[in-house]
């Protein structure tokens, strides 16, 4: 009998968050996410960080660290168009031990099951500074799917 990894097969059957930067499709596991709220107006700024903390908010009554994660990934933003102009960028909160980070994404489009993805070491060497651990599709429309290390991503905040 094989042993299997409970943990593995829980990452796997956990539904993804997908969602958009520019018109790329990325996705993350759902299980630390706390919220998904619009980007508040007021983000207090803070001085003598990296690039990519855009700032913190307060969002029931916890303190939450802004990461940008085009400013993470060093992507350029799109022009805005006619019909996104009233369009509002999302925060994705998330929390592990206590810790609160929330990512800032163009849209959210949907939480669904994905494909059991690849994660190759080529892929998290080669992008966005091994934030990113693999390839899916996803089920409903059968898009390609890039996968964020939500933990790393954590981590650098």
């Amino acid at each position: 009998m094989d042993y299997i990894d409970t943990e593995e097969l829980e990452e796997v059957n956990f539904p993804w968050l997908i969602f958009k930067l520019n018109e790329n499709l990325y996705t993350v596991s759902s299980k630390y996410i706390t919220s998904i709220v619009v980007k508040p107006e007021d983000i207090t700024y803070v001085p003598n960080v990296s690039d990519y903390i855009i700032g913190l908010i307060h969002l029931r009554g916890n303190v939450v660290p802004l990461i940008g994660l085009k400013e993470l990934f060093n992507i350029q933003s799109n022009k805005i168009k006619n019909n996104d102009v009233n369009k509002k960028n999302m925060v994705i909160v998330f929390e592990k031990d206590n810790l609160f980070v929330g990512l800032i994404v163009d849209e959210v489009i949907s939480v669904e099951n994905i494909t059991p993805f690849e994660e190759t070491e080529e892929v998290s060497k080669k992008y966005m500074d091994s934030f990113l651990k693999g390839v899916a599709k996803s089920q409903n429309n059968n898009e390609i799917l890039l996968i964020l290390d939500e933990e790393k991503i954590m981590n650098a905040a």
